[in-house]
């Protein structure tokens, strides 16, 4: 090549490196079905597992179609930022360092290139998954990328902060003290111990009347008056479900984590069948949030342990089940069952523009290994005819409920990770 077309390649070249793309990425979702998350639309990544505080490599993603995208049902994250964030991340060099805002690192991973700076963090809803949106310079230019790392899903790998295996406050005393009570720790991955884990039952005796009339004066009870109120509770009754809750609710507002802690342990130990039931309404309460990316907190409260009971199947996830649907085949449906055995059903179809919503509200009860739905007609008596059976199934490694409301409607829901 001539020095003449050298001097005219070469501005060529830089030209076309200038103009050459740099795509930046976009983060869109976790799914609320599985582990995945959604970039850009339409790319659909494997977030990375965690092994000794740290993550290596780059997650796994593919192109994919809408209808896939649907069937995930991507749902928003939670933005990290203020005062209710409960991650921070930073980067130095090629490194980025994740922690809990209450202290202490969560997990190290090493970008391909050096981190400019942290554009954004998300969380799902649950917290056993974050993504941190962070920026690089390519060709010159600053463009984001994203990661995204698992928390859940039986990760055991992931450890409590530095000091948070100090026993709680009154652990070793002779004698627990009056907002205290004593309870085995359960390390992250470990279930209730085998000789206090719930029985199954199929009645309880009729409650002690002087019980009946302690835990009625604790629910009428004022807010600053409510810790007294249940503690007294659990003194006629020590493994009392509801009271141990309560009694952990108000030590996580008073800031006494030590001991709410201790309320949760002897939760998860308690012989009463009715233990399972506020265990699960643990995870998800709003006065728990900020412990609820704790390995600590969810292992006494079961957030990553297969379930051993069909309520714990049916209400593991705080009760949200969900079909994707799809135009003029599937229905789309929404499926909440509460604590209180009330259901709600939402079954929405849609079909060359137009769009059928039918709404069911009832009841729920456990029979043997089956949800049985009480969907009586506005105004009128339950009877058998108005009951309608659901049956757990197994899609992939999650459960999933099947349910027939008469001939006319079947429907298979998965658990709503939101």
């Amino acid at each position: 090549m001539s020095m003449r077309r050298l001097a005219i390649a070469l501005p060529l070249v830089c030209l076309v490196l200038a103009r050459a793309p740099a795509h930046a990425a976009t983060f869109s979702g976790f799914s609320g079905v599985d582990r995945p998350y959604l970039v850009n639309q339409d790319r659909v990544c494997q977030p990375l597992a965690i092994a000794g505080n740290a993550a290596s490599g780059v997650p796994r993603c593919e192109k994919v179609t809408a209808d896939v995208i649907a069937r995930l049902s991507i749902k928003p994250p939670l933005v990290q930022s203020g005062a209710k964030a409960s991650f921070a991340a930073q980067a130095t060099g090629r490194t980025i360092t994740v922690s809990r805002k209450s202290g202490g690192a969560l997990l190290t991973w090493d970008a391909p290139d050096p981190v400019v700076r942290i554009v954004e963090i998300y969380a799902s809803q649950y917290e056993d998954r974050i993504a941190i949106a962070y920026a690089v310079r390519r060709v010159g230019k600053e463009v984001t990328d994203v990661v995204a790392f698992d928390l859940g899903q039986n990760q055991t790998a992931v450890t409590a902060p530095s000091g948070s295996a100090t026993p709680p406050a009154g652990a070793g005393s002779a004698a627990p003290g009056p907002t205290s009570v004593t309870a085995r720790i359960i390390q992250p991955g470990q279930g209730p111990p085998p000789d206090t884990a719930p029985a199954p039952v199929a009645a309880e005796p009729p409650p002690d009347p002087k019980v009946a009339k302690a835990v009625a004066d604790a629910r009428a009870a004022p807010r600053p008056k409510a810790l007294a109120a249940w503690t007294a509770v659990l003194a006629l009754d020590a493994g009392h479900a509801e009271a141990l809750f309560r009694v952990a609710v108000a030590q996580i507002a008073a800031h006494r984590t030590a001991q709410a802690f201790e309320a949760l342990q002897a939760l998860a130990a308690s012989p009463h069948a009715d233990a399972v039931e506020w265990r699960v309404e643990a995870r998800f309460d709003p006065a728990f949030a900020a412990l609820r990316a704790d390995p600590k907190f969810r292992a006494v409260v079961g957030l990553d342990q297969k379930p051993a009971t069909p309520y714990e199947r049916l209400m593991g996830f705080g009760g949200q089940w969900e079909q994707t649907g799809t135009s003029c085949d599937t229905p789309e449906v929404r499926f909440t069952a509460t604590r209180d055995r009330k259901v709600r059903i939402r079954v929405k179809t849609s079909c060359s523009g137009r769009v059928y919503d039918t709404p069911f509200q009832g009841t729920w009860r456990i029979d043997g290994q089956r949800v049985v739905l009480a969907l009586p007609t506005s105004g009128r008596a339950t009877t058998a005819a108005d009951e309608a059976a659901c049956g757990f199934e197994t899609v992939g490694d999650e459960d999933a409920l099947r349910c027939a409301l008469g001939h006319d409607i079947e429907f298979v829901v998965l658990p709503a990770r939101r």
